[in-house]
């Protein structure tokens, strides 16, 4: 089986060259390799090739055979790594904590908390109260960007 050391040692020299960091990297049973990696500004895929050729370049098939997959990890996954909460700063998110809370709101700072600003609209006034709302880190079990269509 390949090892994912290697994987992610071949993976984060074209990754950090090309201005990206790392989000995962997954290695089935079967040598089925998957490497998501983003930035600020989204990934390209002409960026994914490079890193894809970088990789099959350094492994060889004939010793054991595998299939690569290269990619951003999608705008409706879950956050993986904190670098996604900083990217992330300004945009409106779905947070599910380990409370079993749901709060929906900006992201607007990220460090040993998660700061989100909320809007909640009083019913018989016209006004929106707006809330600031710091969540532990080590209390979130998931995090989603919220996805909008204008």
């Amino acid at each position: 089986m390949i090892s994912k050391e290697r994987v992610e040692e071949l993976a984060l020299e074209k990754i950090e060259e090309l201005g990206y960091f790392l989000v995962d990297i997954k290695i089935s049973t079967s040598n089925e390799i998957t490497v998501l990696f983003d930035k600020e500004g989204g990934v390209i895929v002409r960026d994914c090739l490079f890193v894809s050729r970088h990789i099959e370049g350094n492994l060889e098939r004939e010793i054991e055979d595998y299939q690569l997959t290269v990619c951003s990890p999608g705008i409706d996954k879950p956050f993986m790594v904190e670098k996604q909460y900083i990217k992330n700063i300004g945009r409106d998110v779905k947070i599910k904590t380990t409370d079993g809370d749901k709060i929906k709101g900006k992201l607007i700072a990220f460090g040993e908390d998660v700061v989100i600003e909320t809007e909640t609209k009083q019913k018989k006034k016209k006004e929106v109260l707006i809330e600031q709302i710091n969540i532990p880190f080590d209390k979130i079990k998931e995090t989603k960007l919220i996805i909008k269509f204008k």
